[in-house]
């Protein structure tokens, strides 16, 4: 099966505590289902305008748009992939933070290739970088790094996309963003974030038969979370995916 893979980030910029980035794999011959299917939930739920986790604030309809798109995937031939930074502990990070969030990506990327065995079309939301051509790198060292390992080169084009033209990098948005929430949440117990987020989490991590969404998973080919750097591994904890299907929608009276 080949893919065509969105990929988004969150939290690199600003004081939060870890960032990730999120790849979002879905048949290419089933991206206008999956167009279709996006945009009846954005109907169903009354939501205007480009899908950005940003945008989750205070409403019922936001807060359900983030569960049905996780309910999507793990129901679905799609799959999503995350790797979750924490940047203390990442040395990298606090030398030279484009080249480190690249090197990331570009590990996500291979590690993709590799769990699905398929080829990658990739397209990345865009950045402003000072390097012009970090997406293309992406794919050249992606390749060589699945050529050292034995495995066939199978990603193909890795292109910067407006997310404003594509569904799917609005949909990686939404689901990076609550991963990424998710560990900050973690990191800070003390953080509180919006209420349509604060009510999606709890359903988003009951939808996985978790108690919150921080956790790292068993490798998986739906719904993938890497704890990264390696000690941050199980921290707090490596969990099995069980998906429960008796999530109820959010209703006004919750948020």
């Amino acid at each position: 099966m080949d893919y065509l893979v969105y990929g988004d980030e969150s939290g690199t910029t600003g004081s939060d505590k870890c960032y990730s980035i999120g790849l979002l794999c879905v048949p290419i011959d089933k991206t206008e289902e999956f167009n279709d299917y996006v945009l009846n939930l954005k109907k169903k739920w009354g939501i205007v305008g480009e899908l950005k986790w940003s945008k989750i604030k205070n409403s019922a309809g936001q807060s359900n748009i983030c569960i049905d798109l996780l309910n999507m995937v793990l129901k679905s031939n799609c799959c999503f992939h995350a790797i979750i930074v924490e940047k203390r502990k990442y040395n990298n990070w606090k030398k030279n933070r484009e080249t480190a969030f690249y090197k990331t990506y570009t590990e996500l990327v291979k590690s993709v290739a590799q769990q699905t065995s398929s080829n990658l079309t990739v397209y990345i939301d865009q950045k402003c970088d000072k390097y012009k051509r970090n997406d293309e790198v992406i794919g050249i060292i992606a390749n060589n790094m699945l050529s050292q390992l034995g495995k066939r080169k199978s990603v193909g084009t890795v292109e910067m996309h407006d997310s404003k033209a594509h569904l799917g990098l609005q949909v990686v948005d939404i689901l990076t963003g609550a991963v990424n929430s998710g560990y900050m949440k973690f990191l800070n117990p003390a953080l509180t974030l919006s209420r349509a987020k604060e009510a999606a989490f709890i359903k988003m991590a009951n939808m996985l038969s978790w108690d919150k969404l921080h956790y790292d998973t068993y490798p998986n080919q739906s719904f993938n979370l890497w704890h990264f750097p390696r000690e941050n591994k199980a921290r707090p904890a490596t969990k099995q995916i069980i998906i429960n299907n008796n999530i109820q929608a959010v209703n006004s009276s919750e948020i």
